[in-house]
């Protein structure tokens, strides 16, 4: 790829450059700003007539605006693309662009994370008023991964307080490997424990509706689940687990999973009393 510097004394080049910075600015879709700012920073030199300083663009040139605006796009600093144009083979240009791609790829991913967490964060908000608070109900849920950071030592782990430093691991987990959220999130309580009544929480969890890898996101062992909301409004949330087992008892039906704990927002109203919703679920055969 050439600099588009040219001799005055070629009168083909001449007649070639015969736009001017307006007419190639509204071509390109552009400001006289931004190819000036090109023209200093030597990627797009037009033709400087020496005789009154004008600047003169040939329609050849587009090509080359849209690709610095492409590469731009892309994450490429101007010195990048100067060393493109004006010193980089072809293998050195193939690879630069093969490593803006992968940037790219790597940035799409995390977009399609975060996307995927908060539709899954808007699916509880929707499904949370369909049901009274505190009253359990069987429904099928969306295929969900998770994530879990088990807690070591959790016979005293009933409240947020207790696990602090397992939320804080997990957290950092999510924070050194794009593949984990940190929304929606919670913890989990063993069915066993959920049964006798210890409700010490066993893990600290994320959730997505993004495919589980088999390495750190397990899949979910059914989408057949019972579900129950729990705001600051309802009774005592021993009572709703309670009321889980029993519903599960009841019903006949056969637990497979931990009980999943979603915190999902914690909100102050204009006297700052606390309010807070949390979804609960339990997945069953």
């Amino acid at each position: 790829m050439n600099r588009d510097t040219f001799s005055d004394t070629t009168p083909s080049l001449h007649e070639d450059y015969n736009l001017s910075v307006g007419q190639f600015a509204k071509l390109c879709v552009t400001t006289r700003d931004t190819l000036r700012h090109y023209y200093e920073q030597g990627i797009l030199t037009p033709r400087v007539d020496p005789e009154n300083g004008y600047h003169y663009y040939s329609a050849s040139q587009i090509s080359s605006f849209f690709f610095i605006t492409t590469m731009r796009k892309a994450g490429c600093s101007l010195q990048e693309i100067s060393d493109v144009i004006h010193n980089l083979s072809k293998p050195g240009i193939v690879r630069l662009v093969n490593n803006k791609i992968l940037d790219m790829q790597r940035e799409l991913y995390n977009i399609n994370m975060q996307i995927a967490a908060l539709h899954l964060g808007m699916w509880i908000l929707e499904t949370y008023e369909q049901h009274k608070p505190g009253t359990p109900f069987l429904s099928d849920i969306p295929d969900l991964s998770v994530v879990a950071t088990p807690i070591v030592q959790n016979r005293s782990s009933y409240h947020a307080a207790d696990i602090a430093d397992y939320i804080s691991e997990h957290l950092a987990r999510a924070a050194s490997d794009e593949r984990i959220v940190t929304f929606p999130s919670g913890a989990t309580i063993a069915y066993e424990d959920l049964c006798k009544g210890n409700y010490v929480y066993n893990n600290v969890i994320s959730l997505s509706l993004l495919p589980a890898d088999g390495e750190i996101a397990r899949p979910l062992p059914s989408r057949r689940a019972v579900l129950c909301s729990h705001d600051h409004d309802a009774a005592d949330i021993d009572r709703t687990y309670r009321r889980i087992v029993s519903y599960i008892k009841k019903n006949r039906l056969k637990a497979c999973s931990d009980l999943y704990s979603i915190s999902l927002i914690n909100l102050y109203d204009n006297s700052t009393n606390h309010r807070y919703y949390k979804y609960l679920f339990l997945c069953v055969e």
